[in-house]
């Protein structure tokens, strides 16, 4: 039987809703009493809410100077291979128009001063994979736009980072695509034929890319998922499950294996992170490649949303 996956796991990804919203609400302007904004719920119009779900709503195509992103091509926190400004992706403008619209309620955009500003003193760190890495460097520069004597930051074992001295608040990536510690071991006699190695997952104990610093981080985000696939991990090449040194009996296949390092990984970080540091879990978001796979070739040749009735094969 699958192993369930923790309590509190639905906790943190609430927790990373409830997050998102005070953090969004908290850079709105505040109005004055006379202001036609209002915190009631029974107008037809757009309104601040005590009860909004930014996650339902559509895009909306926003051709206005507002919908521009806030920095440029030279942003230095970008890979050059990331750099779609730079590198004149086409319809660069045309995808850059698309804004997200809540159903009920305004999403305004980032105040990135404002933001540093209630940071002030505090540093941020982001734990996973790719999908955090992407998150990064966009928000980086975003940010620079408030401090642009900001520098690239790569202490403490960050994957990349920078710190903003205006505001002494430092934002980092920590790659750690499993969460838990994982490490290959060559083929070995007791094998199955057609293994050239596994790759040994200890279920029970964090990647060191992140385990060691989490003290120094007032907010943690964490994601996991991408790599969870028979892409990254083959038959040929497995996954093998160990819990307190010992494999797993009977073996776990990848999907199990993925739920029990999550509620591993959770109950790690609700006893040894500190209780003051605000932590939360970043989901998935879907891929989106044509012709191949992002390292075989594949592009997005996408210039809007999807539908929601529409699916990529």
């Amino acid at each position: 039987m699958p192993p369930k996956l923790p309590p509190a796991l639905p906790f943190l990804i609430l927790l990373s809703f409830l997050f998102f919203y005070l953090y969004s609400t908290s850079l709105l302007p505040h109005s004055s009493p006379s202001s036609s904004t209002t915190t009631t719920t029974t107008t037809t119009t757009k309104t601040r809410t005590t009860s909004c779900n930014f996650f339902k709503g559509n895009w909306i195509l926003d051709r206005t100077k507002s919908a521009k992103p806030l920095y440029d091509e030279s942003c230095p926190f970008h890979r050059n291979a990331w750099n779609c400004l730079r590198n004149h992706r086409e319809n660069i403008g045309l995808i850059n128009s698309w804004r997200w619209v809540p159903k009920d309620c305004e999403l305004p955009k980032i105040d990135p001063e404002r933001f540093l500003e209630l940071m002030r003193n505090r540093n941020i760190g982001l734990v996973g994979d790719s999908l955090n890495e992407n998150f990064l460097v966009s928000f980086l520069c975003i940010l620079r736009v408030a401090d642009g004597s900001a520098k690239k930051w790569k202490r403490k074992g960050a994957w990349r980072g920078a710190y903003f001295p205006k505001f002494n608040v430092t934002v980092s990536y920590h790659r750690a695509v499993l969460l838990a510690k994982y490490e290959w071991q060559p083929k070995q006699p007791t094998m199955n034929d057609g293994q050239k190695g596994i790759y040994r997952v200890d279920v029970d104990i964090p990647a060191e890319d992140w385990a060691t610093i989490t003290d120094y981080y007032d907010v943690l985000i964490f994601n996991t998922g991408h790599w969870w696939g028979y892409d990254k991990f083959p038959k040929e090449t497995p996954l093998v499950f160990y819990r307190a040194g010992q494999p797993i009996l009977p073996p776990l296949g990848l999907f199990d294996g993925f739920k029990v390092v999550l509620e591993s990984m959770v109950s790690y970080i609700e006893r040894e992170i500190p209780r003051k540091t605000l932590k939360f879990w970043r989901l998935q978001s879907p891929r989106h490649f044509y012709g191949g796979d992002w390292n075989q070739n594949g592009s997005c040749l996408l210039n809007e949303p999807l539908k929601e009735h529409e699916v990529i094969h």
